[in-house]
């Protein structure tokens, strides 16, 4: 079969490669389509923090069409659409059996196993998944548009982990597709006001289209004094942190409210910032960290979308082949034509 091997060292190289077969608790998945995730383009740099083992095939957002399972799998059938999970966890650690897979003790060895990260991902033709890391897609929705609720997965577990109560006023850092996503959850999870930063102004307007209340321009204006304004001076209850961009990490102190919570989703590649910490403590200010879609969020992700409560097709912005896939990481990493989702069609993409 056809696959995109990563070195980490920024070559991509599409080889002739074994296909898998699946171990008794997996299935074998025709990869349809597979988007390209922030953290790809961090393992095609060498930059992810930690765990990938090269040469590598990632590729974690993925959806496809089940043609083999293992002799222990009772949970889909071939023929069955769907989308992926990346984490598994090994099973057997606390944090694994709390549903943490995605913090699982340990992560990196060969008891875990990370689609696109630790194993080969779905930047090929087919691709190996743990059954229960496997998610049905809903009658009508697209395998390309199923690759976005990998996406929304993660904004969605970050989200319910640091809580959002009904009316809460929540700052969303970032116009990326987690950003977007963190959004549309925010408000279909209660949220009364929630302000956008970004750079340009079309993607603020396109978060204005996805029903954000208010936006700020951080190149034409200072935010924090833009959402204390915005706040009547005390701040958000909510801010969430999803561009990987220090200075928003160090200025969230001082633009959430006392007893707020600020949640990081976006990776900051290996970069250190300064907080200010005496804040955090006089301020009773929660941080939190998240890391994938535990706590099988995917599932609620699901229920939201087929209530109409997310806008995922309108994100994908570019779509290339397999082939093409070169020219699909440059799009992304040297932002050509303003990509927000960029998605790799390897089978039937529109099935």
């Amino acid at each position: 079969m056809l696959g995109a091997v990563f070195y980490g060292d920024g070559r991509i190289e599409l080889k002739d490669v074994r296909e898998p077969e699946p171990a008794e608790d997996e299935a074998i998945l025709k990869v349809m389509a597979t988007s390209i995730c922030g953290s790809d383009v961090h393992i095609r740099h060498g930059t992810y923090p930690s765990g990938v083992k090269y040469p590598l095939i990632p590729g974690h957002e993925v959806a496809g069409e089940v043609v083999k399972i293992g002799s222990r799998v009772r949970n889909v059938k071939p023929g069955d659409r769907v989308v992926i999970e990346p984490h598994t966890g090994c099973g057997i650690c606390p944090n694994c059996n709390r549903g943490y897979y995605s913090y699982c003790l340990y992560y990196g060895t060969e008891l875990d196993r990370v689609i696109g990260f630790t194993v080969n991902g779905g930047y090929a033709e087919y691709v190996a998944v743990p059954a229960r890391n496997l998610h049905k897609l809903p009658e009508g929705v697209s395998y390309e548009v199923g690759t976005l609720i990998t996406t929304a997965g993660t904004s969605m577990f970050g989200i319910e982990e640091i809580g959002i109560g009904g009316g809460d006023t929540v700052a969303v850092l970032g116009t990326g597709p987690v950003g977007l996503l963190a959004l549309q959850i925010a408000k279909a999870m209660g949220a009364g006001e929630v302000i956008v930063t970004g750079r340009r102004d079309e993607r603020l307007n396109f978060a204005k289209e996805l029903g954000a209340d208010k936006v700020v321009n951080i190149a034409k204006q200072d935010f924090v004094e833009a959402i204390l304004e915005m706040t009547d001076g005390f701040g958000a209850d909510v801010v969430i942190e999803t561009a990987g961009v220090t200075e928003n990490f160090a200025k969230s102190i001082d633009i959430v409210k006392k007893g707020g919570r600020v949640l990081l989703l976006g990776f900051f590649s290996g970069q250190k910032t300064t907080i200010d910490a005496d804040k955090v403590i006089l301020h009773g200010i929660t941080i939190k960290g998240t890391r994938g879609e535990a706590q099988v969020a995917l599932e609620r992700v699901l229920k939201l979308f087929e209530a109409g409560k997310l806008k995922l097709e309108p994100l994908i912005t570019h779509r290339y082949k397999l082939t093409e896939i070169e020219k699909a990481f440059e799009t992304v990493e040297k932002r050509v034509g303003d990509p927000v989702k960029v998605t790799i069609q390897i089978g039937s993409a529109s099935g």
